[in-house]
């Protein structure tokens, strides 16, 4: 995704008065962090998950930051 459409998509969040519900725009929001993260780099992270994904969910659930 462009630097651009991720500078409209935080900007329309940041509207006082938006078309669309709150609750809507941040349920498009995680899912285009979804995407952005499975096909970074132009992999594939849906045929490749253990390539891809993996060293994602390592860092999230087993290399946890204890607070």
């Amino acid at each position: 995704m462009g630097e651009t459409a991720w500078k409209d998509i935080n900007e329309g969040m940041l509207w006082p008065v938006r078309p669309v519900s709150t609750e809507i725009l941040t349920r498009i929001l995680n899912l285009v962090r979804i995407i952005d993260v499975t096909y970074k780099h132009n992999q594939d992270g849906c045929t490749h998950p253990e390539k891809v994904l993996k060293p994602h969910i390592i860092a999230l659930l087993v290399n946890s930051i204890a607070i």
